[in-house]
């Protein structure tokens, strides 16, 4: 994938990494993809190298990707609080924000000149917080065209441990925070613990370790869970999650799946799974090809969905890798 720098109607700018987008016939029944990644990483999440690239999949099916750094994360600008209103949560803040003013202008650049017909949302763990509240509040006078959401690392409850290790780093009320490495591995990964991805990875931990603003980890675990049901009750697009079977931050089981998907009722298609021997990071794990040949063949179902006018009735499927 390539770097890019896009700069916003706001003299803004937004960073990230984009795959070979091919040269497409106008309103080409494709996708654009677009990916957020969590917390403590940056568009790199999506485009770790060639065996753990998006870009990998998306290629063999002619779909584009347009991997975002979230504001704050790899040169892309800071939210400024104030920008949206003090009332708003991080996560709102800058949910409405991509709604808004990035994802207009990253439709604009990557997906109108490329004939594309919507976008999907493929957003990981923080990312896809910030995703919901963006989807949720997405409607027609948006500025571009969405047909679905896919999700993964985030849950309707939060692992005891893990919540716990929260409260005592934002007791120091800082402004950033910057993981260590040996305990993201085992966090992110389950290492050295399971066999869950080559540990190989490893030495890409320190690379990809990005300071995390600690309002989008304060919003994390401790308010989301209180509102996140404003935001998912008013997706109206399909959706795809994947509960990682070994997800350190999230309580993973059959009824933590059905508890998530039960809180998208506008949804017309639910796909869910629990991911199998797969980490928090499935991207970054033994699982990850599967996983993103899977949502890559959603996004381009979402289009065909919204190529149909939405038509057909709600569905709502679950298993398991």
């Amino acid at each position: 994938m390539q770097p890019f720098n896009l700069t916003l109607a706001d003299g803004g700018q937004v960073c990230g990494r984009l795959s070979n987008i091919p040269k497409l016939q106008e309103n080409a029944r494709i996708p654009l993809l677009v990916c957020l990644h969590g917390g403590s990483y940056d568009a790199e999440y999506f485009d770790v190298n060639e065996e753990y690239s998006i870009a990998t999949i998306s290629r063999s099916m002619n779909i584009p990707v347009v991997a975002i750094s979230r504001p704050g994360y790899g040169g892309s600008t800071p939210m400024q609080p104030a920008a949206l209103g003090s009332q708003d949560t991080y996560a709102q803040q800058q949910g409405k924000y991509l709604d808004s003013v990035v994802l207009p202008a990253v439709w604009a650049e990557f997906g109108i000149p490329n004939g594309a017909a919507a976008v999907v949302i493929l957003a990981h763990s923080i990312g896809a917080m910030i995703a919901t509240v963006m989807v949720g509040s997405h409607n027609e006078a948006s500025g571009y065209p969405l047909a679905g959401l896919i999700t993964s690392g985030i849950g309707s409850e939060l692992s005891p441990g893990p919540q716990k290790l929260s409260g005592d780093i934002l007791a120091s009320a800082p402004e950033t925070i910057t993981f260590d490495a040996v305990m993201k591995d085992a966090l992110m990964l389950q290492l050295p613990g399971k066999d869950l991805t080559s540990t190989e990875m490893t030495k890409y931990t320190k690379h990809l370790n990005k300071p995390i603003p600690a309002g989008e980890y304060r919003d994390i675990n401790t308010t989301w869970l209180q509102y996140w049901h404003q935001y998912s009750h008013r997706v109206k697009v399909p959706l795809k999650y994947g509960l990682s079977e070994f997800d350190e931050l999230w309580v993973s089981s059959n009824a933590a799946l059905a508890s998530y998907c039960a809180a998208f009722p506008m949804s017309p298609r639910i796909e869910s799974e629990i991911v199998y021997s797969a980490p928090h990071c499935i991207e970054l794990s033994h699982k990850s090809k599967a996983w993103l040949t899977r949502c890559c063949g959603f996004a381009q179902e979402c289009v065909e969905w919204r190529n149909s006018g939405g038509a057909g009735t709600a569905s709502k499927e679950s298993g398991a890798e």
